[in-house]
C-alpha cells in the first residue's frame, strides 16, 4: 500500500476514533488493529441500517422537544447557508440522538491544515462557502462519540430533517470513499456556489 494511501486511512481511523497513533504512513500493528476495529464497525452499522431508514411518509414527524442547541453549536452556525441552518434547526427539533456542532464556516488555513494531516482529501471543500456542516453525536452521557452507531440515525434524522423543510441534503457517511459520518452539505448541482 502506497505511503499516501496509509495516511488516509490513518487520518480517517483517527478522526473516528479507532486510531490513537501518529498519521505517518507506517502500516503497523495499531493501524492493523484500528482497520479491522473500523471495518467491524461499518459492517454492524450496516446490518442495523434498514431499521435506521427515513421515515418514508410525507409529513414532518413530531417534535421530541428532548434536545437543544448550545450556544457554542449555534455560534458555529453563523455563516453557513440559511438553508443549511434551517436542516440542522429542525434536526435538533426532531432528533432521538443528542448532538452538537462540531464545524461550519471553515478558513482556508483551516482547510490547508485538516489537507496536510489527511483528515480531508479536498481543498474544495463546501465548508468554506458555508454549505457544510459536521454535526458530532453525543452519547447518552452526553459524551462526544465517534462510534457510528449513533451516525447511521442522525443521518436518517438530518435527512428528514431535510425533507421537513424542503431542502436537498447529502450526507458524507453515503460516499463511497473517504467516508465522513460527521458531515453534511448541501449538494453542489443545487448550490453551485
Amino acid at each position: 500500500m502506497q505511503e499516501s494511501t496509509i495516511k488516509n486511512l490513518q487520518a480517517t481511523m483517527k478522526l473516528h476514533g479507532f486510531y490513537g497513533g501518529e498519521v505517518d504512513g507506517t502500516w503497523g500493528n495499531q493501524s492493523h488493529a484500528g482497520f479491522y476495529a473500523m471495518a467491524e464497525a461499518a459492517t454492524h452499522c450496516q446490518a442495523h441500517s434498514d431499521k435506521d431508514a427515513v421515515n418514508d411518509e410525507d409529513k414532518p414527524v413530531e417534535s421530541t422537544g428532548k434536545y437543544s442547541l448550545s450556544e457554542k453549536s449555534l455560534n458555529r452556525l453563523k455563516g453557513l447557508h440559511p438553508d443549511l441552518v434551517k436542516i440542522v434547526e429542525r434536526a435538533i427539533e426532531i432528533t432521538t440522538i443528542d448532538f452538537s456542532v462540531g464545524e461550519g464556516l471553515r478558513s482556508i488555513t483551516r482547510q490547508k491544515e485538516l489537507y496536510q494531516q489527511g483528515a480531508t482529501t479536498t481543498m474544495n471543500s463546501r465548508h468554506l462557502t458555508g454549505h457544510a456542516v459536521d454535526l458530532i453525536a453525543l452519547d447518552e452521557d452526553g459524551k462526544v462519540s465517534w462510534d457510528w452507531k449513533y451516525y447511521h440515525p442522525l443521518a436518517a434524522v438530518m435527512k428528514q430533517a431535510a425533507k421537513d423543510v424542503g431542502v436537498s441534503i447529502e450526507w458524507g457517511g453515503d460516499w463511497s470513499k473517504f467516508k465522513d459520518g460527521p458531515h453534511y452539505q448541501l449538494p453542489w448541482s443545487k448550490y453551485p456556489k
